[in-house]
Formats: structure tokens, sequence, C-alpha cells
């Protein structure tokens, strides 16, 4: 896969200004001062995304809970489907809907029918059956859209541009873990 339209370590992050799901605003502008986890999803009935909130959720308290950092959860569902499938989970993160992938266009994020699958996939698969998360559920835009995690210091610099290399891929937590202590110290 060509990698020469990311973004790199050491851009400046896209400025964006979106609504959140519980009405909100939140724009890179507005956070500046605090380190950003930018996180991009898939869909909502995604059970890899699904997987993915359910693994965030059970080491937040430990690893991300007392931190000064906010999370940005973007989703490409609308609204609608976001509300009864992510959200009841009540996330500690900003949730934002975009069906019209206009962040995901300002941030690159691929979509490749090639990663569709993989040794991931199927263990992201197994661990989402395992943690009760149903499999099979509809799409709310590209099924082969690649998640992508960036980490943005308070200057609005990309200090980590991790583009997942399948459709279960994310940033592992401890480079998250590892990127929060830098800008805490």
């Amino acid at each position: 896969m060509a990698t020469d339209n990311r973004l790199q370590v050491g851009d400046r992050a896209p400025p964006f200004l979106t609504e959140t799901l519980d009405g909100t605003t939140v724009s890179l502008s507005d956070l500046a001062g605090t380190p950003i986890w930018l996180a991009f999803f898939r869909y909502a009935a995604c059970p890899l995304c699904n997987f993915r909130v359910h693994q965030l959720l059970s080491v937040w308290p430990k690893s991300f809970a007392q931190r000064n950092f906010v999370m940005v959860g973007v989703f490409q569902s609308p609204p609608r489907k976001l509300e009864g499938l992510v959200k009841r989970h009540e996330p500690p993160f900003k949730i934002v809907s975009d069906p019209d992938l206009e962040l995901y266009v300002q941030y690159r994020i691929e979509a490749s029918m090639r990663q569709a699958m993989g040794k991931d996939v199927r263990a992201a698969l197994a661990g989402a059956r395992k943690a009760g998360i149903p499999i099979v559920r509809p799409w709310d835009g590209p099924a082969h859209r690649i998640p992508a995690d960036f980490l943005i210091d308070g200057e609005g610099t990309i200090m980590d541009a991790f583009y997942g290399e399948n459709i279960a891929q994310h940033i592992p937590f401890e480079k998250v873990r590892t990127f929060l202590d830098a800008q805490s110290a």
C-alpha cells in the first residue's frame, strides 16, 4: 500500500471543528495545550470496533482515567446508529459521527479490500465473539475502512500517526501511555 499520502510524525494536525454525540462542539484549536488521542474507527455495528471499545473500557480506569488528555473517537456511522451501539457503553471519550467522511478525508484514512482479512482480524473476531459482541451486523459506510489513530501534542503536532495494517488494528495502548507520559513530563 502506498504510504506517501499519509500524515506523518511532525506534521501539523489538520484543523477540525465538529459536533460530538452529546451535542457539544470539539475543535483542534479549542484543545490547544491538551494532548489529544484522535481515533478513527469504522462503523457503529462493526464487531472489531466494538471489541476495541470493549478493550479500551477495560484498561481505561488503570491506564487512562487519571491522565490529562482528550480522546475523540470518530465513526463513519450516522448518530442514530452510534446512540444504540457504541454510546450505550458510556465511553469516557468524545464520540463523533462522520457519515460524510469529512474527517476521514482530512486525516487521510485509508480503505483497502486487500487488508480486510488476516491473522489480527481473525483474532479480534474471536475476541469479539468471546465478549458476546454480535459478529454479523449491517454496515454504515465502507466495510473495508482501515482504522487509524493520531497522538497530537498540545501544540497541534502529530507525535504518532498510526495507520492500521488491517481492519482490526489500532494503536497499541502502550504507545498511547508512552505518549501521555512524555506529555506530562
